[in-house]
């Protein structure tokens, strides 16, 4: 996609973010909305958290739980509860469960159990963790990855992982030569991830793992498990690994919807893991080796005239991670400089006109940029943001952070995002996600189906969605000044009469406190860093 048209689609999508259109007065603002406007859905799969108990994603009012991060690379189902940490933690096995039986049964058990659909990460890398003994480490383990030493060879210059793969781990393959088996063998030489896939569905039943994505950051193998993977992943590698398994996970369930290709970040989004070479990324030899296209592109267009071949899609979701890199904003820093920072910074989602304000030092429009790269490359690909996190959760800045990005993400369309790990929940940034999702402690949540909306103050972010089977109306206010307090009139068309409320975060809270409205234009006052919700039922 052409960068002015990627710069077009992005403003479309700005002009609904209730940029302002004139300030009314100091501290004074007024939201516009039209209830009645059809606007777009907003699924409820964005409201995804990972690594969370069934009590923390109930009272979050999560939606969806990712099983996933850096050790589920190396995660042996068969075994059950057996990792291996990787440059995480000196390359050792590791039991992260505490537990004897199967952490993933656990894990899918307690979501289903709660309504929370599970996210399952099935490891591609190769070879899994042996057992789960912390004495079991991989030794002599370099401090980066590299090119390998020839095509096609697994070691580095200087590094052979042949030893410390016998050491830690076991093979791990797509698919069993043999006929499936009703139960593994724990004290085979391998093990199978075809099986994985059929043991749940034997399980669980066919769709109950709804998603499966493919590994986890395959571009960075090289710096976490440098251990069995010290190769850098290029292009070729990247797509390779990728059919491989998806095609295993569409046999064993064909209504499971499959993510790919899980990358980092930023850098990986337009380059492979090979391309920094010995230049800083001048030369960028394996993009060049590629006609020089953007990584994701390329990768999205591969997979599709892949698929169109065989005729069987095997990638449904765009699979991406995200964090912003301004200093100090992914942290807990919560200085007036951070504070401000952080909320600017969620404009890098959809904003065209913001520049970054860290090393990108460029326009990111993270979300349009994606969903343009999608409709060039994949059409009807669905977009998946599985790793964000935007910092300061014991702080408001963060609260009103995390208010914006879940707005945000339902107002351009985003098909699924997880937060990392998950906010505390009673957390300011806790009661901004259950905002969304259970502000009244009983379930409530924001409605389904995104409106346009508008505010005359540029210090006030707004949201509003309808209820599309009860045709409530709940709008989200924003406060985002450190210093001025603002008055907010809702402005609906007339017609319709509601009842109102509002349920508020006070600045630096994890509370949601109910108040009640006069009417449904009642000013609705709102200190500095504070949030809320006004929740408008047809009279």
């Amino acid at each position: 996609m052409t960068k002015s048209a990627i710069v077009a689609l992005a403003a479309v999508l700005a002009s609904a973010a209730c940029q302002p259109a004139a300030q009314t007065g100091a501290g004074a603002a007024t939201v516009r909305f039209d209830p009645h406007a059809s606007g777009r859905p907003i699924s409820h799969l964005i409201y995804g958290v990972a690594a969370a108990s069934p009590d923390v994603v109930r009272a979050l009012g999560a939606t969806l739980d990712r099983w996933g991060g850096d050790p589920s690379s190396t995660y042996n189902w068969v075994n059950g509860h057996a990792w291996n940490a990787g440059r995480d933690w000196q390359f050792r096995n590791v039991n992260y469960s505490n537990a004897a039986g199967s952490a993933a049964d656990a894990a899918v058990a307690g979501e289903l159990e709660v309504g929370a659909t599970p996210l399952l990460t099935v490891p591609t890398i190769g070879f899994v963790a042996r057992d789960a003994s912390n004495s079991t480490q991989a030794l002599g383990v370099p401090a980066q990855g590299g090119p390998p030493v020839r095509a096609g060879s697994a070691a580095i210059a200087g590094y052979d992982p042949t030893a410390n793969r016998a050491r830690t781990s076991l093979p791990s393959f797509a698919r069993t030569p043999r006929p499936m088996p009703d139960q593994p063998d724990p004290s085979a030489p391998a093990v199978y991830q075809d099986q994985w896939v059929h043991h749940l569905v034997e399980r669980f039943g066919a769709g109950a793992v709804r998603f499966f994505a493919m590994d986890n950051e395959p571009d960075l193998w090289s710096t976490i498990h440098t251990d069995i993977h010290p190769v850098r992943m290029g292009y070729d590698d990247m797509l390779a690994n990728f059919e491989e398994y998806a095609g295993m996970v569409k046999q064993q369930d064909p209504g499971a919807q499959v993510l790919g290709p899980d990358v980092s970040g930023w850098v990986s989004y337009f380059y492979s893991d090979l391309d920094p070479g010995g230049d800083r990324f001048a030369t960028h030899a394996d993009r060049t080796s590629h006609g020089n296209q953007e990584f994701l592109p390329w990768w999205l267009h591969q997979v599709a005239r892949a698929d169109a071949a065989r005729g069987v899609r095997t990638l449904d979701l765009l699979d991406v991670h995200y964090y912003p890199q301004a200093t100090g904003v992914y942290s807990a820093a919560s200085d007036p400089a951070t504070r401000a920072l952080r909320i600017r910074s969620v404009r890098s989602l959809y904003d065209p006109s913001y520049t970054d304000e860290s090393w990108i030092g460029t326009d990111v429009e993270l979300i349009p940029r994606l969903q343009g790269w999608i409709a060039q490359g994949y059409p009807h690909t669905g977009l998946a943001i599985t790793e964000y996190n935007w910092g300061g959760e014991q702080d408001a800045s963060g609260a009103v952070a995390l208010a914006e990005v879940l707005g945000t993400f339902g107002r351009t369309g985003v098909d699924l995002a997880s937060y990392w790990t998950y906010p505390p929940v009673d957390s300011p940034a806790g009661a901004a996600f259950r905002l969304y999702r259970n502000y009244d402690g009983h379930g409530a949540t924001f409605g389904d189906r995104s409106l346009p909306v508008t505010s005359t103050d540029p210090r006030v972010a707004a949201f509003a969605a309808r209820h599309s089977d009860s045709g409530e109306v709940d709008v989200v206010l924003a406060n985002e000044s450190q210093a001025d307090p603002v008055s907010v009139t809702l402005s609906p068309p007339a017609g319709r009469p509601y009842t109102a409320s509002r349920f508020v975060v006070a600045a630096g809270t994890g509370r949601i406190q109910p108040l009640s409205m006069a009417s449904a234009t009642s000013p609705v006052h709102l200190p500095p860093l504070t949030l809320a919700l006004v929740r408008l039922v047809p009279s």
